[in-house]
């Protein structure tokens, strides 16, 4: 039992290793502050955010217990002291009974000799874990922690890497054991609460009980360090041609766009990129920003790369009230061995395109040349950032997924619809088929077209534009689907010959996803 942070009806889970380290301070102070037992938790603090294993979402049921009263600080009332009850919730998970257990896994952390037993007993010393009634035994252990369907992975995301963490979690650092006990500090809450009585006397009336101003939690919270983490797969599955570590860019500022305005939004961010790395570094972007393979001397054109950097829209759908609106933008990068190149070389190619994106500051300023409209974007860096804007949302395995912006088809489906509706549906299905096949996932063993998204708050595909072709060619043709697949395949998706500008952008679509309420 422990609330999230920022969020008192939200359970806090899996629980932040600093949390672990705050209670671990309790068991020091009450232990008297022993030097070696220091010496232990200061070693722990300053080691490398660890991995955390536990229970899977079917062993662990997550609820908030409502109706619960409990007592408030005592006041003066005409019959005497009255003792005021005041209903609270308190957000909990109950875990498996057969299998209650978190791991915390430090794999390089190997302890000197003579902190291994403070280590035991500053451990065997923890009550509790949270809350008051969130009762522990907690124990040092030199094994590995259990792997498999049953467990869910937690593991901490490397700075290095272009994607943007699915959730932020709060760690230790070699400095939060001082910060913990500066905001303790009993004198300096003894001087504050001097203060507040000495600010509620000046204006007491003599007939009115005194009532000093509650001190401030936030002054007794230390400084936290958060470090961005993201869930293992037990089990792999198939995926498509992008990594699923995409990088998450919110909008803080600007006009409110929809989904129908995704192709021109992607196009103005495209440009941006490629003038401002020409401007910042003298030469052409990589192949797989750019889109298009160096060409040798002579050639008008270069042959484009079957997969490279995608921009797609990040918007509110899926809910009640869903409106469509876009709350940032997402970025898929290919994988490496899709593209033959080296993991490192590709992580080094994107800070230089950060650098040159984000070189005016740290807010990206997008809009077409005649400033119709402007959208400011930021790297999404919240510790619980809105559904769209967590990368779990577009990339977790499932079976089912639908169309959030309409796939442009690579060719015009045939017979006529008006002539042979059932055959236009089906060779409808087969391009799309045929768009799955091109970005490395399985076929899809059923495919549902139709001008309407099943998705709430999506666009009719009519409103979305239609990119123009080479001139004498005809518009291009885009409709919404649905795509069941045999297995589970895991995002991000992104079909059709739109790809890259993000049309044809699917999501994951069952019960985790199925939302009844406002974002």
């Amino acid at each position: 039992m422990a609330a999230s942070w920022g969020d008192k009806d939200a359970i806090e889970w899996p629980p932040h290793p600093a949390r672990l380290c705050l209670a671990l301070v309790d068991v020091l102070h009450k232990a008297g502050d022993p030097a070696d037992l220091r010496a232990a938790l200061l070693w722990l603090c300053g080691q490398a955010a660890p991995e955390i294993v536990l229970p899977s979402e079917e062993l662990a049921y997550e609820q908030v217990l409502d109706g619960i009263f409990v007592p408030q600080n005592p006041s003066v009332a005409e019959k005497g002291i009255k003792h005021p009850r005041k209903q609270r919730s308190f957000p909990v998970v109950f875990l498996d009974p057969e299998q209650p257990t978190v791991f915390f896994h430090w794999p390089t952390g190997n302890p000197p000799f003579l902190l291994v037993e403070p280590l035991d007993r500053l451990f065997g010393g923890l009550p509790r874990l949270g809350h008051s009634s969130s009762f522990v035994i907690a124990i040092v252990s030199d094994q590995s922690p259990p792997r498999g369907a049953a467990w869910r992975v937690i593991r901490p995301v490397d700075a290095r890497d272009s994607g943007t963490p699915e959730f932020r979690l709060r760690v230790g650092w070699d400095g939060l054991v001082d910060a913990s006990e500066a905001a303790y500090d009993a004198a300096g809450r003894a001087e504050e609460l001097a203060a507040l009585v000495a600010v509620a006397e000046r204006g007491a009336k003599p007939d009115k009980a005194l009532k000093p101003a509650a001190s401030p939690r936030g002054r007794h919270v230390p400084r936290h360090r958060w470090h961005g983490y993201a869930e293992g797969v037990a089990v792999e599955v198939p995926s498509g041609y992008w990594d699923s570590r995409i990088l998450v860019l919110e909008q803080i500022d600007g006009d409110r766009i929809g989904l129908a305005s995704t192709w021109q939004l992607a196009e103005v961010f495209h440009k941006t990129l490629l003038d401002r790395w020409t401007r910042r570094f003298g030469d052409q972007a990589p192949a797989w920003i750019s889109g298009h393979r160096s060409g040798s001397p002579g050639e008008t054109t270069a042959p484009s790369l079957d997969c490279h950097l995608a921009a797609f829209p990040l918007a509110f759908v899926d809910a009640n009230y869903a409106s469509g609106h876009l709350l940032g933008m997402g970025l898929a990068f290919p994988k490496p061995e899709v593209i033959g190149a080296d993991p490192a070389s590709l992580r080094a190619d994107w800070r230089k395109a950060m650098a040159a994106l984000f070189s005016e500051g740290e807010t990206l300023e997008l809009a077409p040349r005649d400033r119709a409209w402007t959208v400011r974007l930021a790297v999404e860096s919240s510790p619980k950032p809105q559904r769209a804007l967590q990368p779990s949302r577009w990339i977790r395995p499932s079976r089912d997924w639908s169309t959030v912006t309409p796939i442009i088809l690579d060719r015009h489906p045939k017979p006529n619809f008006k002539k042979d509706p059932r055959g236009w549906r089906d060779s409808c299905a087969r391009i799309i088929a045929e768009a799955c096949l091109r970005i490395g996932l399985p076929e899809p063993e059923e495919i549902s077209v139709s001008p309407q998204s099943p998705v709430r708050g999506v666009p009719s595909s009519s409103q979305f534009v239609a990119p123009g072709q080479r001139p004498g060619r005809p518009t291009r043709f885009h409709i919404h689907a649905s795509l069941r697949f045999r297995e589970e395949v895991s995002g991000p998706i992104l079909l059709g010959a739109g790809r890259f500008r993000g049309y044809g952008l699917c999501l994951p679509r069952d019960s985790k996803d199925t939302r009844t309420t406002d974002e």
